[in-house]
């Protein structure tokens, strides 16, 4: 193959992974206009955050708790991950570490349900996190960096970030421990 039948690849293979990322936070915003009656009350949003709940907190399933604290250490060492220096022993000891925090999110997420007894719109990212975590694995591995960092990013912003400002909307669990 030619370098620019290869360049045209790797801009269509980013075009796709950003127009998926798109799609999914379309999606994802609109299955949660069901969810809307809960904002009817602005005097809830006007209160400021407390310290959690802990007593709420430890009366949730254990596949709850698990799932909080693996979605906040793996929002935090992405955070440590995506500023510090690339390819060097720490980040590759802390992206397998963080490759397994994320992976209990997504699996630890499959026995969570809604108040309803089924699993809410949350559960798309953990599919998403089975299909891409495993490929993003895969590329590092080849060597592949941009397309690497591409999914990493993809992973980190859209499921974590974006899923976790999700989880704060007004009577999730994650707003009554820090707002209820």
């Amino acid at each position: 193959m030619s370098t620019t039948v290869l360049s045209r690849f790797r801009m269509s293979f980013g075009r796709s992974v950003a127009a998926s990322f798109a799609i999914g936070v379309v999606v994802t915003l609109a299955l949660i206009g069901a969810r809307l009656d809960h904002f009817s009350a602005v005097a809830v949003l006007a209160r400021p955050p407390h310290w959690p709940d802990l007593h709420l907190f430890f009366s949730q399933s254990p596949a709850m708790q698990a799932h909080v604290l693996a979605a906040l250490g793996a929002v935090g060492l992405g955070a440590v991950l995506m500023l510090r220096r690339k390819g060097k022993t720490f980040h590759r000891i802390g992206g397998w570490v963080w490759s397994a925090l994320l992976t209990t999110v997504a699996l630890s997420s499959l026995f969570i349900f809604d108040l309803t007894g089924a699993w809410s719109y949350l559960h798309l990212f953990s599919g998403w996190v089975m299909v891409f975590l495993p490929l993003a694995i895969l590329f590092a591995r080849r060597r592949q960096v941009t397309r690497h960092r591409t999914m990493m990013m993809v992973l980190f912003y859209g499921s974590l970030l974006i899923s976790g400002v999700l989880a704060f909307l007004p009577g999730r669990l994650m707003w009554q421990l820090l707002f209820g």
